[in-house]
């Protein structure tokens, strides 16, 4: 192979691995914290949804919309949040360990509550 050639295959290579990538936040974030909340009732939804077979009929409660509504969002501001702190791991884990924490507080409080029941 000529040098002509070697020296076309790896600018060739060079420019295509170039990646522009726009890392800026969203003018409509989800802070964290209210992220972290929003996160966590989607999970809780998702496993309620799944889990509980016998409340068939109170399953059309658990839909977006209420999510919507009671954080005053709409699915693309969601969707935006959502896609900026998957790009950016760095800010998406203190939004996940504030999840975890809350999860945890809740079924700490439901523990202590059926204790309190049985006892």
């Amino acid at each position: 192979m000529s040098i002509k050639k070697i020296i076309f295959l790896l600018s060739i290579i060079t420019f295509s691995c170039k990646e522009i990538v726009e890392n800026r936040s969203p003018d409509d974030l989800i802070p964290p914290e209210q992220m972290s909340k929003v996160m966590a009732d989607i999970i809780l939804m998702k496993n309620i949804k799944r889990e509980s077979s016998y409340i068939k009929n109170k399953k059309n409660l658990l839909v977006p919309e209420y999510l919507y509504e009671k954080y005053e969002i709409d699915s693309l501001k969601l969707a935006v949040s959502q896609s900026y702190y998957a790009k950016n791991p760095k800010k998406y884990i203190p939004v996940f360990k504030m999840v975890e924490i809350r999860l945890k507080m809740l079924r700490d409080s439901i523990e202590k509550t059926l204790r309190a029941v049985e006892e």
